[in-house]
């Protein structure tokens, strides 16, 4: 257990054993929340809003079945983008 002191302006130093230990770095953003009266703390990555339908369930469902397939050998390739729109068309 470690103990740290509120400080002027309510800011408080992370211990650097829980640091290291979650590899918090200068720049990471925390989420921070009260429950049952204690303060918890945990890193968070913030996805950029134009790359947050990447972390949908549905798309990462996708992403699944396409990374089954891919080792299935179930898939086609293509050398050419005109070679994959002849073979979408057929």
């Amino acid at each position: 257990m470690s103990l740290v002191k509120v400080r002027s302006k309510f800011q408080i130093v992370i211990p650097d054993d829980i640091r290291k230990r979650l590899h918090v770095q200068v720049g990471d953003t925390l989420e921070m929340q009260e429950k049952d009266g204690m303060l918890v703390i945990k890193p968070v990555i913030v996805v950029d809003k134009a790359q947050a339908y990447f972390w949908t369930d549905d798309w990462q469902a996708g992403e699944k079945d396409a990374e089954t397939a891919k080792k299935q050998g179930d898939f086609k390739e293509f050398s050419e983008a005109d070679e994959a729109v002849k073979w979408l068309k057929s």
